[in-house]
């Protein structure tokens, strides 16, 4: 009995560790084909699962040869990497997964001409969603088109054009019957192609993207999207619940999570088509968007976090109950060619305007370029960088990467520097000073320390200082960089720090734009100080005309800077 029962115990012992190394190393097969599948959510979640599984499969216990395991590793850390890092805008990480997603779809989901339309209906443009229409259309015009798609479809069905709203104000939206008008108009023939695209970029946005503003986010021509910004917040519902409780029809109310804006070529249009679909995707989007550079995580402690993608977009995040719902901003600088001064200066004597911006370039002046967001200044700040001397050290420094100077002007001297961790801006124009700078850049000055240090480079630390503020007019910014002398470098006397300002600042470029989306500089202030004391005058030299949409030449520039400044002011 005692022989009998240890073999027993030894069979029923390689019994359990067979069947342990089986379940260690086998594979659940997905069935290979829809008919199990009834909707594109549990297509969705079909997909989702056979990622988690090929990420979790133990490699080393499969039985294969070494190298394939080797590979098969590779190819898995590969995936990994990629589910990870698709969200933070690094695109060959997103093509890797879209393409993987693909696979999986044809070879392990069944997904082929003949089963496509079970999920989406492709073959019955009416029975789409205004969402689904505008992606299978946006994979049309990708195909035909190259990656400038948004672009075509705006100038193929007026999608920037203006609406009015009740009072007659020009408003810009594109609703579901823009884009099923849009869809009817197309000429391009769509084929399976399309149907696959669209159906890999559904999926994968819901699983590992930005949803539905995953494709707007990712366009290069669109300058900027926002989502959560507008509709009701849940503390309104409780409220509003109970007094339309009468009987009025509540259905058709806004939440924030329904609520999607994007800048093109500075005009915001309000995507009315699309949504979030509920407050737990909108949250999904911005607890991913902002995590490749940021110094913290968005918490109730940190409810506003400013951050970049890893195509230099700038990102900010908001969440409850700092925010009154979670939001998200994005704003890019990649979406136009800012080489191209004359393709931002456009109106009517803007060549005149052009060259006097080249004179004060080439003279080595200190300049700011001023405005609110979004008015051009950054894009009008990389193009005047091409006319500074090509023999010329140039250090920039931002709060983030946004510049791109490097990738604009590749063949320059260009080291560039962004605060982090418990390196501020300020410690970068300090170190600036020790790598032989000719000219310093500073992205922006946001702060009064910086406002400072800007003063102090511009007096002697190169040949010639850039930035840009956010001041309405020049007096103000003299006022602020004035005070920031005195509040951080110990300055006592507010007369001498205004001689300081008004000696090391010499042209306000201020840059504003409409909400038609026109960029233009509204102003060229010069400031001229006194030679005696601090006094100082601001004479405009160009003025912009609103009403016939064209510069003015109203003042000359003073004799103390160089002939060809005054020459091309004259």
């Amino acid at each position: 009995m005692n022989i009998v029962a240890f073999c027993s115990a030894v069979g029923l012992l390689c019994l359990l560790a067979a069947v342990y190394m089986y379940r260690k190393g086998k594979r659940v097969t997905v069935k290979n084909d829809t008919d199990s599948i009834r909707g594109f959510d549990e297509l969705t979640e079909a997909v989702r699962c056979a990622v988690n599984e090929i990420l979790n499969t133990d490699l080393d216990g499969s039985g294969l040869a070494p190298t394939e395991i080797r590979k098969k590793k590779r190819q898995q850390a590969k995936l990994r990497l990629s589910t990870r890092q698709a969200c933070f805008g690094d695109t060959g990480s997103s093509e890797y997964l879209k393409e993987y997603i693909k696979e999986l779809l044809i070879n392990r989901l069944g997904i082929n001409e003949a089963t496509i339309c079970r999920i989406i209906p492709f073959n019955e443009s009416g029975s789409m969603s205004a969402t689904e229409l505008f992606e299978y259309m946006y994979m049309i015009y990708r195909r035909h088109c190259g990656i400038h798609v948004f672009g075509r479809m705006v100038k193929d069905h007026a999608f920037n054009e203006a609406k009015s709203d009740d009072e007659g104000r020009p408003v810009y939206s594109i609703d579901e019957d823009d884009i099923r008008r849009a869809f009817s108009e197309c000429g391009l023939e769509p084929d399976y192609t399309d149907m696959l695209d669209t159906l890999t970029q559904r999926c994968y946005e819901k699983l590992y993207g930005h949803d539905v503003a995953d494709l707007l986010i990712m366009d290069p021509d669109i300058d900027g999207v926002s989502g959560g910004v507008g509709g009701c917040t849940r503390i309104e519902y409780s409220y509003l619940e109970e007094l339309m409780s009468s009987g009025r029809d509540v259905g058709k109310k806004i939440n924030s999570y329904d609520v999607i804006y994007c800048v093109y070529r500075g005009r915001l249009i309000r995507m009315k088509f699309l949504s979030f679909g509920r407050e737990e995707t909108l949250e999904r989007v911005v607890k991913n968007i902002y995590r490749y550079n940021s110094k913290t995580t968005l918490s109730k402690r940190n409810p506003v976090l400013h951050a970049s993608m890893k195509n230099n977009s700038r990102i900010v995040v908001a969440r409850p109950p700092v925010s009154d719902s979670w939001a998200f901003y994005v704003r890019k600088f990649a979406s136009t060619d800012a080489r191209k001064i004359e393709s931002l200066i456009t109106d009517k004597n803007s060549d005149r305007v052009i060259a006097l911006l080249k004179s004060i370039v080439k003279a080595e002046c200190n300049f700011v370029i001023s405005g609110n967001t979004g008015g051009g200044k950054t894009t009008l700040l990389k193009s005047l960088i091409g006319y500074i001397n090509p023999s010329y050290t140039l250090r920039v420094i931002e709060s983030s990467f946004e510049l791109n100077i490097n990738n604009l002007y590749p063949d320059r001297n260009v080291h560039v520097m962004q605060e982090r961790g418990d390196f501020t801006i300020y410690d970068a124009i300090t170190a600036s000073k020790k790598m032989d700078t000719d000219v310093l850049i500073l992205g922006e000055v946001n702060e009064p320390k910086v406002a400072g240090a800007f003063i102090q480079v511009a007096q002697s630390g190169s040949r010639m200082a850039i930035t840009t503020l956010h001041h309405e007019t020049t007096q103000k910014l003299i006022e602020y960089l004035r005070n920031a002398l005195v509040c951080e470098f110990g300055l006592t006397d507010v007369h001498v720090a205004q001689k300081q300002v008004v000696d090391s600042v010499s042209f306000d470029v201020h840059m504003v734009h409409d909400v038609t989306g026109h960029h233009y500089i509204e102003r060229i202030t010069q400031i001229i100080p006194s030679q005696k004391d601090e006094r100082y005058e601001l004479k405009d030299i160009v003025v912009f005309d609103t009403e016939k949409k064209m510069y003015r030449f109203v003042g000359e520039v003073s004799s103390v800077l160089p002939a060809s400044v005054r020459e091309a002011a004259g």
